[in-house]
């Protein structure tokens, strides 16, 4: 006998008979929805898939490099902070024991100045380290083209760093220094700064704490007590008996 399928028929009288024959017909759905709702709504799940595929992960990458890079500065940042903490305390001590050097400067006046401190170097410098010598300006000239054409430095680093009046290595105990020495008869501002900034940079060349100091005759109070990172050490001159 052959089989018939018999086709129910719905009576819809109100929203809750639409949703009975929903229920049991869930094919009629995807119909119901091309009739209610525009090309648009319809593509809008895909569409939303490609935008996140497309702009919101990418976007999640860009912000994941973002936060890497935040945290690599944040970690420059405090290796810094404790390397000029670390200078602040070990200049501190050195500061204790200075008072003055008394030499005769009658006739030392700005180069003269330098030259005398360079040439005798462990007696400027022997009250506060041993094994003192001067680096002599081709070795670190040398070094600082390389670390140029390497990226360290960039060409006004250089350049500032070339300018350095005298660069000496030096030993505290066990502790390796070098100084970054500026020479000045009449001490300034702008010595102090140009001692500090061309420490970093020579920092940067050797990966040695370097101390930055300034040598002078006339050097300001308040200017010591302004720069406390950097050892002021002041010449003093012997008055010729009458």
């Amino acid at each position: 006998m052959e089989q018939v399928e018999l086709q129910k028929t719905y009576q819809i009288r109100n929203f809750y008979d639409l949703l009975q024959a929903l229920r049991e017909h869930p094919e009629w759905l995807e119909e119901l929805r091309t009739l209610i709702l525009t090309a648009d709504l319809i593509e809008l799940p895909k569409k939303f898939d490609r935008f996140v595929k497309e702009r919101f992960e990418p976007l999640e990458e860009k912000v994941a490099k973002i936060q890497e890079d935040v945290e690599a500065v944040k970690q420059t940042t405090a290796r810094t902070e404790k390397r000029v903490e670390v200078l602040e305390k070990d200049v501190a001590w050195l500061k204790k024991e200075v008072k003055s050097l008394k030499v005769d400067v009658a006739s030392l006046k700005g180069d003269n100045l330098e030259r005398k401190v360079r040439e005798k170097a462990p007696a400027y410098f022997g009250r506060f380290f041993r094994k003192i010598k001067v680096i002599d300006i081709q070795q670190w000239a040398e070094k600082l083209d390389d670390a140029e054409e390497q990226g360290l430095i960039t060409p006004e680093e250089r350049e500032q760093a070339l300018n350095l009046d005298i660069l000496l290595r030096a030993k505290k105990g066990e502790k390796e220094f070098l100084l970054a020495v500026e020479v000045s008869y009449t001490v300034d501002e702008k010595d102090a700064v140009r001692a500090l900034e061309r420490a970093d940079i020579f920092y940067k060349l050797y990966q040695i704490e370097t101390i930055p100091v300034v040598v002078g005759v006339e050097i300001p109070p308040e200017l010591e007590e302004k720069h406390k990172e950097v050892l002021f050490i002041r010449v003093v001159q012997e008055q010729n008996p009458s």
